[in-house]
């Protein structure tokens, strides 16, 4: 008896003595690694993890069957393999990320789940003999924007139960099928109830920073209760870290206690402050769906008087605000990306093509890029704009640009419209 258990005692060491030698082979990937490709805020701190903000995400080409976290890890992101459906997943010790893959190539993307999810980790680790692969670097397009860009809905329209979830957000869709048609890379800065003129302490619970200040600070709000104590937690963000290409901001929705003069001069010092810190970039400014502050927005642009600043009218597209009256239900998120690929198209080809390929002088009109399908209306409210029209202002490449804005909230713009036509500088 006593020999049976020694035997038994004996091969059961073998068998841990095994699998702590295969877990030993398996291939540490440092989170430094020139193979990952990081996309938006992350930062490497002193204690090793390498930490993001806002809504970022990374892609990392790899061998083999399977990927893990190497060691500690939290977070919650979503996560896909070779470009199909996402799934989300909680990140702890040792989390196997991807399992059960064919023995071969992959691409792993990896972002955060929604704002506040702040995924952190120390590296991957791959099977024993498989190895990483480079990915080509594409241009980079940024979103800057609100709860409605960063994917939140109304309980009464979310699939399967989740309200806040970034694969919902219109920007999200819209970068990530950039990255499939042109490799781009995308990030999305966003944050629920931010405004463009931030309330300082009257903040009722929410961010006290307005996202012209928050965008140059390292990460979204997270609980501090007045500016000064944010300010003095956060850190500034070394802009010279992931320069975009391409921003796209839409702003505006929650600045309905600010006045038009406020808002159009808060978003004029946000545009020059990127200016100053992306030269290259071109800036498009989109008009909230539901028209909210449009007018300002126009000045504001007009006021740059930038050739690279763009203003891309949305009421056309119709974008219908889901039960809650405000928030876009997932599907109109869909129609949105649609649109928006269609009036950023233009200029991404031209960027790739070289100085030769410009965009055609006609204004852009977006309206057959997603076909609306009444069947899968959103429920709720429909407060979106009637307007026939939807131009994409160049920010002077057209000699004079009419901008046509619908609807009885923006009619005040009409004024500010008919003095306004920007000229291209050479």
């Amino acid at each position: 008896m006593k020999l049976i258990a020694a035997i038994i005692l004996t091969a059961m060491l073998a068998c841990l003595t095994v699998n702590d030698h295969a877990e030993e082979e398996r291939v540490t990937v440092s989170p430094e690694s020139e193979d990952i490709v990081y996309m938006g805020r992350w930062e490497k701190g002193e204690d090793g993890f390498m930490r993001g903000a806002f809504e970022c995400g990374l892609v990392l080409r790899f061998t083999g069957t399977s990927i893990r976290v190497d060691g500690e890890a939290s977070g919650t992101v979503l996560v896909a393999v070779d470009g199909g459906e996402l799934q989300q997943k909680t990140l702890s010790r040792n989390t196997r990320v991807l399992r059960n893959l064919p023995d071969g190539e992959h691409t792993l993307e990896m972002y955060a789940a929604a704002q506040q999810m702040l995924p952190a980790f120390k590296g991957f680790t791959l099977d024993p003999g498989a190895h990483t692969l480079p990915t080509e670097r594409g241009k980079i397009i940024e979103f800057i924007g609100d709860s409605i860009m960063e994917g939140y809905v109304d309980p009464n329209d979310a699939i399967k139960g989740v309200v806040n979830s970034y694969m919902t957000s219109y920007a999200f869709r819209t970068g990530r099928e950039l990255m499939n048609r042109y490799g781009m890379r995308f990030n999305t800065i966003a944050y629920g109830g931010i405004r463009i003129v931030g309330l300082g302490d009257n903040n009722t619970g929410n961010d006290p920073l307005g996202m012209p200040e928050r965008y140059f600070l390292d990460r979204e709000y997270r609980s501090n209760p007045t500016a000064e104590a944010e300010r003095a937690a956060a850190h500034r963000w070394d802009t010279s870290k992931y320069a975009p290409d391409f921003i796209v901001i839409n702003l505006g929705t929650n600045d309905t206690s600010a006045t038009n003069s406020q808002v159009s001069a808060a978003m004029l010092s946000f545009l020059r402050e990127l200016r100053g810190a992306y030269a290259d970039a071109v800036i498009f400014v989109m008009t909230p769906f539901n028209g909210t502050k449009a007018s300002a927005l126009l000045e504001a642009v007009a006021g740059a008087d930038d050739n690279n600043i763009i203003l891309i009218d949305t009421a056309s597209w119709n974008i219908k605000a889901g039960s809650d009256w405000l928030h876009p239900a997932p599907n109109e998120h869909v129609r949105a990306a649609g649109f928006l690929l269609e009036a950023l198209t233009p200029y991404i080809e031209a960027a790739i093509a070289g100085p030769t390929e410009v965009p055609t002088d006609e204004p852009i009109d977006g309206s057959t890029a997603a076909p609306v399908d009444e069947s899968a209306a959103s429920p709720g409210a429909d407060d979106a704009d009637d307007s026939d029209n939807k131009v994409v202002h160049r920010g002077g490449s057209l000699s004079a640009v009419p901008f046509v804005i619908g609807g009885i909230v923006l009619a005040a713009a009409a004024a500010v419209v008919a003095l306004i036509s920007v000229r291209k500088k050479k």
